[in-house]
């Protein structure tokens, strides 16, 4: 067991799981390289084949989820398809310059005006599909961060 390999891994797992809060970070990504890459130092012998694939596929799938969860529920809400991609765009822009709130007011903006001029919506209408974009794309960092420290918990489980 290479074990100052595994110690570094595992905190890698939970830097990126803590940057599951961190806009335009793909930790779910970053985790699977890190399970790779201590797999490869170990010659592929820890943790075992299934467990490495399993730990690969939760952590492409908490990216994943990071990805469409603001789409998801946009729609859920009523707002269409490229309402919401408008609105995730607008948000990364302004992220640049106001920062985390900005992701919140491009989305959400986009959203509730599109809503209000494009579909005729009453604003009340309107504020509800903002509000579902805005949920969703903000509670995806909690479902990114709980299945990155699963895969933190099974890697350190498993190689220790």
């Amino acid at each position: 067991m290479a074990f100052p390999a595994a110690e570094l891994a595992i905190a890698l797992l939970v830097v990126w799981t803590a940057s599951s809060f961190v806009p335009l970070v793909p930790s779910g990504v970053l985790a699977a390289l890190t399970v790779v890459g201590y797999a490869y130092t170990t010659g592929f012998a820890e943790p075992s084949l299934g467990v490495l694939l399993a730990l690969v596929l939760v952590s492409l799938l908490a990216s994943a989820a990071e990805l469409v969860s603001g789409m998801v529920s946009g729609r859920l809400g009523g707002a269409s398809t490229r309402t919401v991609v408008v609105g995730t765009l607008a948000g990364i822009a302004l992220l640049f310059v106001m920062g985390p709130i900005g992701l919140v007011v491009g989305l959400g903006g986009v959203v509730f005006l599109a809503a209000l001029y494009e579909e005729g919506a009453e604003p009340r209408v309107a504020a509800r599909r903002a509000a579902f974009a805005v949920v969703g794309a903000l509670a995806s960092a909690f479902v990114q961060a709980v299945m990155l420290g699963a895969v933190a918990v099974v890697f350190a489980v498993a190689v220790l």
